[in-house]
């Protein structure tokens, strides 16, 4: 397919699964083959993807650089609740859009289109449903964790494809949140096995000085976007429209 970007649309195409059977666990999905399709789809699109993570990295340095200059160590240590909601709100403003538009990227890969990571980053930012979800998100992982660890790995596992189920599939919020846990309690094994071997290579690869990490980052986010082809399906365009209506924007190949 041609290089595209996220434009509006009237003829939509789905590339690969279908959320419907997936939500009934009738999508065959083979983790071995998913993995090594990510891994050659994060050797097509390294340096893309490789661009796309440092400029994420810089933003996150830049942003808590800024945070040591006006925020004292002694509070970062021990802050108040009002420091720790603000702080986890900056987090979530500034690091959602950059994080969702490489999983973005991630899918777009998967189903042959090259989107620029920036002009994701721009569409995204401006969305306050996915901040919402974001937020939503981080409630229910603390709340999980609040509790016993494992409801709250349970709740960050099963909800790792809402945000991007917002994005492609324009779901509201607590639609994105439940339809990614339902397929995730249908493909639990797989699913499972996917995140916590990227957490043991993510962790083994800052013992590397996060030199590793620059061959496991693009993998993870092209294993993971095809995983989401494979059990949600991507809606591509064939042709562009002329129309301008930002709700109805997909992937244009």
């Amino acid at each position: 397919m041609k290089k595209g970007s996220l434009v509006e649309q009237d003829n939509k195409n789905n590339l690969g699964g279908n959320v419907d059977k997936s939500l009934r666990g009738e999508t065959p999905l083979d983790l071995n083959a998913c993995v090594k399709e990510g891994w050659q789809l994060s050797k097509q699109h390294f340096y893309s993807t490789l661009q796309g993570g440092l400029f994420t990295l810089g933003i996150i340095l830049a942003m808590l650089m800024l945070i040591g200059r006006f925020v004292s160590v002694d509070d970062l240590q021990n802050p108040s609740v009002s420091l720790s909601y603000g702080l986890n709100l900056l987090f979530t403003l500034v690091t959602t859009p950059l994080i969702t538009a490489l999983m973005m990227m991630g899918i777009g890969h998967s189903v042959g289109v090259n989107v620029p990571f920036l002009s994701l980053v721009k569409r995204l930012a401006t969305s306050a449903l996915l901040i919402l979800s974001a937020l939503m998100l981080g409630a229910l992982a603390n709340l999980g964790l609040a509790l016993y660890i494992l409801p709250g790995l349970y709740l960050a596992m099963s909800t790792g494809f809402a945000l991007v189920l917002l994005v492609e599939k324009k779901y509201r919020p607590s639609q994105a949140i439940l339809v990614s846990m339902r397929v995730f309690n249908r493909y639990w094994g797989p699913l499972s096995q996917f995140y916590i071997v990227s957490f043991i290579l993510f962790v083994g690869g800052l013992f590397t000085f996060g030199i590793a990490l620059i061959w496991i980052v693009p993998w993870y986010l092209h294993t993971k976007g095809v995983l989401y082809r494979t059990l949600f399906g991507v809606e591509v365009l064939g042709q562009p429209s002329t129309h301008s209506n930002n709700k109805d924007s997909v992937f244009y190949a």
